[in-house]
């Protein structure tokens, strides 16, 4: 008789994970979001998610990894790789969709408030510093850059536009700093497309970028192969 019992509780327990899983992320989320990295406890988590702490331990391991995986629901590095092949988007530059992209990430209500709180932390403690470093270098960076090839030049063009972007939405959203504050959203497309296009499609030469290291096979950015296509003029002509 105790079998059927035990079976029973093993299965609701596997069952009820994902739940937690999912309703830890979206209080840590709001949490992150109002109280910042520091002031924010595993315990007011688990109470906000309706779940014992001894459950967020179990599932995210501590806080640097709760914080990581935060990030890994605010900004979805697929959304970008979208952008870049430019899916289900009729706009034909490159640096509009992915301007475009960003600044819905920043300007909707679900996810700006968490990003905002959550680069502030990064620029203060210690531990989300890392997990941000972490998770942007690690995840963020090198899916895109395997869209633009996946070498140590497709690698820096990623930083460079990131570098752009990510330097408005200090500016913008979390220092607030006028007049970038108070441009629309239009004009922020118009002003910084044309330096996030170059830094994806431009030629190697151009941009300045080292040189690759011989390594016996030449790596396609099919990004600058279209520019060049479409761009490129015989001086003939």
């Amino acid at each position: 008789m105790p079998r059927p019992a035990q079976k029973s509780r093993r299965r609701g327990r596997r069952q009820g994970e994902p739940v937690s899983r999912e309703a830890v992320l979206a209080a840590a989320k709001a949490r992150f979001a109002t109280d910042g990295y520091d002031k924010t406890t595993l315990r007011a988590i688990a109470e906000d998610a309706h779940v014992d702490p001894a459950m967020v331990l179990y599932l995210f391991g501590s806080k640097a990894e709760l914080f990581r995986a935060v990030l890994n629901v605010v900004i979805d590095p697929q959304v970008l790789v979208a952008a870049l092949a430019g899916a289900g988007d009729d706009e034909p530059d490159v640096g509009v969709r992915m301007v475009r992209s960003y600044l819905r990430i920043w300007e909707s209500p679900d996810t700006g408030p968490a990003m905002a709180a959550m680069l502030q932390s990064a620029t203060s403690n210690p531990d989300a510093h890392e997990a941000f470093r972490g998770f942007i270098q690690g995840y963020v960076l090198q899916t895109v850059s395997g869209v633009l090839g996946g070498d140590e030049q497709a690698r820096l063009r990623a930083t460079l536009a990131a570098s752009q972007l990510v330097g408005m939405a200090v500016l913008r959203y979390v220092m607030r700093i006028g007049p970038l504050a108070e441009l629309s959203h239009a004009e922020l497309e118009r002003l910084l497309a044309p330096t996030v296009r170059r830094y994806l499609t431009a030629d190697a030469a151009e941009l300045g970028l080292p040189q690759r290291s011989s390594d016996g096979g030449e790596v396609v950015n099919p990004l600058v192969q279209h520019h060049d296509s479409d761009h490129h003029q015989d001086p003939g002509d």
